[in-house]
C-alpha cells in the first residue's frame, strides 16, 4: 500500500513537471494579439544572467521566432569579444584599440551610467568598431546607444571588401604593479584591458588590497593602418542625444563605425533591424553574474531598454541569487523593482518571469526561488512560467549532465541543453497562440 502510495505521488509529480505551464497567461494577450495579427514589428526583450549572455538560449528562440513571423532584425547585441567578454557565436566584433569596459556587477568609478545592454566600453581616442554578421542576419538599420555627452561629436561609416581583424594583433606583457587605494579589483582589469579571471589566475592566493604587489597582463592593441588604404567613407554624420540611427538603402551584414577626435566615446550596445513592416526582434540583454537587483543600479539601463517600446519583456534571473545568502524580503523587493521600472511607462507592459533551473551548487535555494518568483508574477499581476519544473525539477542538473548538455560546473548548461530549454519556452509560448 505504502510503495503504491508512492507510485501514485510521483506519477503526480513526473506530470506536473511535464505539464508546466504560463501563468497569469491573461497578462500576455496584447502581446500575442500582436503576433496572431503580425501586421507590425513585434520587439521582445529578454534580460538574463551568464545563461543568456552565451547567447545559446536566446539565438535558438530568435531563429525559431522569426521563422514563423518573419525577420525584423538581429536585435540588440553588445561587442563582448572587444569587452573581453563571452557571447554571440554569430557576430564577429573587432577594435583596432583598446577599450574601459564594466558590466554592471562590477564596482566601478570609471563610468557614471550603464546602459540597456547592461555593459559599458568607452575610450578617448579616433577609433574602429567592426560588427560581421551571418548573410541571413542582414541589415539596413542600426541603432547606436551610447552617452549623451557624445551628442553633435562627429562619426564616419566606412565600407570595405577587408576585415579589421586581418590587421591588427595584441601585444600581452605581464607585469608587477602596486595596488593603489582608490584602483578596485575589476578597474584594474579595465585599465589592464584583461580580465578578471586572468588576474586571479596570475596572482591566485594573493590577496588584492592597497599597497601589495600584484601582477597584471598589459594588453595593448598594435594595428596596421594600411588597412585604411581604398576604404570607402559611406556616411558623415553626427551622434544624437544618447540614441542615433543609421539608414542605408540596401541590406549589408558588415558595420564599420569609426569615431573622430579625442573626445569621450563611450557606447552601451548596438541594434542591428531590417525595415519592414512586420516579423519579430529578439533584444538579448545577458549580463554575467547578474541579479534582479544590478538591473535596478544605474537610471539609465532601464531608461534605455523602455526606449526599445517592446511588445514583451522576459526576465530570466534568480540563478546568482541563488548562490547567494539573499533573504526572502530582499529578493522579492529587488524583483519588484525591477517590474515597476518597466511598467513605469506603462502599466500594461506584458511582462513574463521565467525562473531558473536546477543547478547542483544551490539545490535547495534554487527552489525557494522559484517558490518566490510564483508568489511575486501572482502579487504584481505578470506572467510566470515555472521553469524549474518545466524543466525537470530537482535532479534536472544531474540528468542533463549525463546527457552531456551540461557543464561541469555545476550551474551553466552547454549549448545542446541551452537550446532544449530554447525549444520548452518556445513551446510554451505558441501553446497561448494556439497553434
Amino acid at each position: 500500500m505504502k510503495n503504491s502510495f508512492y507510485l501514485i505521488f510521483l506519477s503526480m509529480f513526473v506530470s506536473f513537471q511535464t505539464h508546466a505551464q504560463i501563468t497569469n497567461a491573461e497578462n500576455l494577450s496584447p502581446f500575442l494579439d500582436r503576433l496572431k495579427e503580425n501586421n507590425s514589428v513585434t520587439q521582445i526583450l529578454f534580460i538574463g544572467d551568464s545563461h543568456i549572455q552565451a547567447g545559446w538560449f536566446t539565438d535558438y528562440l530568435r531563429i525559431e521566432l522569426q521563422q514563423k513571423f518573419g525577420n525584423a532584425g538581429r536585435g540588440l547585441v553588445f561587442p563582448y569579444s572587444i569587452a573581453n567578454s563571452n557571447g554571440l557565436d554569430d557576430i564577429k566584433t573587432v577594435s583596432n584599440t583598446t577599450w574601459e569596459n564594466f558590466r554592471l556587477v562590477y564596482d566601478q568609478d570609471v563610468f557614471p551610467q550603464m546602459g540597456i545592454s547592461g555593459f559599458v566600453m568607452g575610450n578617448k581616442e579616433p577609433s574602429l568598431i567592426e560588427f560581421s554578421l551571418k548573410p541571413e542576419e542582414a541589415f539596413d538599420k542600426v541603432v547606436i546607444f551610447h552617452d549623451r555627452e557624445m551628442a553633435d561629436d562627429s562619426f564616419e561609416v566606412w565600407d570595405t571588401y577587408k576585415s579589421l581583424k586581418d590587421y591588427i594583433k595584441k601585444d600581452k606583457q605581464v607585469k608587477t604593479i602596486q595596488v593603489q587605494e582608490d584602483v578596485t579589483f575589476p578597474e584594474l582589469a579595465s585599465n589592464s584591458y584583461t580580465t578578471t579571471t586572468r588576474l586571479y589566475q596570475l596572482n591566485r592566493s594573493t590577496p588584492y588590497k592597497a599597497g601589495n604587489s600584484y601582477k597584471t597582463e598589459l594588453t595593448k592593441i598594435i594595428y596596421n593602418t594600411d588597412f585604411e588604404q581604398g576604404v570607402n567613407k559611406i556616411l558623415k554624420s553626427k551622434f544624437d542625444h544618447g540614441i542615433t540611427t543609421v539608414e542605408f538603402p540596401a541590406q549589408r551584414n558588415h558595420f564599420l563605425l569609426h569615431t573622430e577626435g579625442f573626445g569621450n566615446h563611450v557606447f552601451y550596445g548596438f541594434q542591428f533591424l531590417n525595415n519592414t513592416d512586420k516579423g519579430v526582434v529578439l533584444n538579448t540583454v545577458g549580463v554575467n553574474g547578474a541579479t534582479y537587483a544590478d538591473f535596478t543600479k544605474y537610471s539609465l539601463t532601464l531608461e534605455q531598454m523602455n526606449a526599445l517600446n517592446s511588445n514583451l519583456v522576459v526576465i530570466a534571473l534568480g540563478t546568482n541569487e541563488s548562490l547567494s545568502d539573499i533573504t526572502e524580503e530582499n529578493f522579492k523587493a529587488d524583483a519588484r523593482q525591477l517590474i515597476a521600472g518597466f511598467k513605469e511607462k506603462d502599466k500594461k507592459q506584458p511582462i513574463l518571469l521565467v525562473s531558473p533551473t536546477d543547478n547542483i551548487k544551490s539545490a535547495q535555494k534554487i527552489g525557494l526561488i522559484n517558490q518566490w518568483l510564483a508568489e511575486i508574477a501572482q502579487e504584481e499581476n505578470v506572467a510566470y512560467l515555472d521553469f524549474y519544473n518545466a524543466m525537470g525539477g530537482p535532479g534536472y542538473f544531474k540528468k542533463a549532465l549525463a546527457r552531456k548538455e551540461a557543464n561541469r560546473d555545476g550551474v551553466h548548461f552547454l549549448k545542446p541543453g541551452y537550446e532544449k530549454q530554447a525549444q520548452k519556452l518556445y513551446q510554451e509560448l505558441i501553446k497561448l497562440l494556439g497553434n
